[in-house]
């Protein structure tokens, strides 16, 4: 089953990730982050995140599907 993961990201917003499990969820981010040379905090990961919770002028407007399995945000990371 599916579960949305948040990962806040201190001085950026954050990395949104759909997945499994949360093992695959951190390898997920910590792929994303690098690319963006931010680093992941598994320990302050928000397990089955509501996108309504999460920023919406910056994060909802710009991110990609989170009913799928992936990194939706940053779009694209």
């Amino acid at each position: 089953m599916l579960r949305r993961y948040w990962f806040p990201i201190p001085g950026h917003l954050g990395i949104g990730v759909t997945a499994d499990t949360l093992a695959e969820a951190v390898e997920l981010a910590t792929k994303a982050a690098a690319r963006l040379t931010w680093r992941v905090d598994p320990e302050t990961v928000i397990t089955d995140v509501d996108v309504r919770e999460l920023d919406q002028n910056h994060v909802v407007p710009n991110m990609g599907v989170a009913t799928w399995r992936g990194v939706w945000f940053p779009n694209g990371a």
